[in-house]
């Protein structure tokens, strides 16, 4: 049985259960929403089996990681490339950007136990470079040295 309350404390237990009700309405979700895109992973928890950038491709073979065309003397370039291709995380979420930046560049990546390649794309918008996937238009603001690892200008 409900205890008996006047009608001034009705109203005020009705007033706290709105606002509770739109705090989790609205509080939550966006706050559950920034949780999952603080950082996220360029490649998820999938294996990379090769990169295909403007120029050059780094594929993975039975004797690791090999440069096509062929440049022995690119080989460092070529192993902090990947490793920062399987470490970036992508903190902060995505952005709206306006207008929308053309792409500089793009890299084709090909993951393990996947059908189509995936391509990420680098774009610049006033001083500001951003990585999104191509299949959607999802922008995450990089650093000028996070874009020159992820796209190493001695590729183009």
């Amino acid at each position: 049985m409900l205890p008996k309350l006047s009608r001034r404390a009705w109203n005020n237990v009705l007033i706290f259960a709105v606002l509770l009700l739109m705090f989790l309405l609205y509080g939550t979700p966006q706050r559950l929403a920034d949780l999952k895109h603080r950082n996220t992973s360029l490649l998820g928890e999938q294996q990379l089996l090769s990169i295909e950038f403007a120029s050059v491709r780094i594929s993975r073979s039975p004797q690791g990681w090999q440069l096509a065309p062929a440049r022995p003397d690119l080989q460092p370039l070529v192993d902090r490339t990947l490793a920062i291709w399987q470490q970036q995380l992508l903190a902060g979420g995505e952005r709206s950007v306006s207008p929308l930046p053309e792409p500089l560049t793009q890299a084709q990546l090909v993951l393990a136990g996947q059908g189509e390649p995936i391509i990420w794309e680098l774009s610049l918008s006033e001083q500001q470079f951003y990585l999104s996937p191509s299949h959607r238009r999802l922008y995450y603001p990089i650093s000028a040295a996070e874009a020159e690892l992820l796209f190493p200008a001695e590729f183009r």
